[in-house]
């Protein structure tokens, strides 16, 4: 694989533990850094498969200064880790997500159904974050698992927007995944949020796992 592709996700599962595998690390001098307290969910799904879910190591460093001297913009790096086991007879399970950015919103009000009026519009920028421009009152969603293989692999521009794994064990891990907020006059805040679909037998279940939320100033 090219380096375009595996810098954004390193990922192992269906081994005894999980297995977290390192990223290509982008530069972030002149950051300071700031360790999040990641965030961890339990649910039993309606055929009793217990789910446990951790983002852990979870850190983000601040750009020094704001994005080419424009008071209306700053940009982050984020790293954290996540994992998944379930109970019993798993046939595997599925993780995506990424980090919902809020313009003077509060997020900690943010989940269950508000999920679902979030804008996904994060885009990839010339310096490989993703950029997103909000407006006071404003929430958007910027994918950290998310990819493509560029034009150097058997696949052109085959993209990944998730990760699958086998039996009742798996994570991923991210790190130095970089965006870049537009437009926000007022306090700006981010929260990681991270869906995980997961399989069994008798049943196909989604837990959502957030963090908590922080300011990126």
């Amino acid at each position: 694989m090219n380096k375009t592709f595996t810098r954004r996700l390193a990922a192992a599962a269906g081994i005894a533990g999980v297995a977290l595998m390192g990223l290509t690390t982008v530069g972030a001098g002149g950051a300071t850094a700031g360790k999040l307290p990641g965030g961890q969910i339990n649910k039993k799904l309606v055929d009793g498969t217990t789910v446990n879910a951790r983002l852990y190591d979870e850190f983000v460093n601040y750009r020094a200064g704001n994005v080419a001297n424009i008071a209306t913009s700053r940009e982050v790096w984020v790293s954290g880790k996540i994992r998944v086991n379930i109970g019993g007879g798993a046939e595997g399970g599925v993780i995506k997500g990424g980090y919902v950015v809020g313009c003077q919103v509060n997020l900690s009000g943010v989940s269950g159904g508000s999920e679902g009026s979030l804008d996904s519009s994060g885009t990839p920028s010339a310096e490989g974050s993703a950029s997103i421009s909000l407006g006071p009152g404003q929430a958007g969603f910027v994918p950290i698992i998310e990819t493509t293989s560029g034009d150097y692999t058997t696949y052109k521009d085959y993209e990944v927007n998730d990760f699958t794994f086998k039996g009742n064990r798996g994570g991923v891990a991210f790190s130095q995944e970089g965006f870049r907020l537009n437009g926000c006059a007022g306090y700006a805040s981010a929260r990681a949020r991270f869906t995980i679909k997961v399989s069994t037998d008798s049943v196909k279940g989604v837990i959502t796992l957030w963090g908590k939320p922080f300011s990126i100033g």
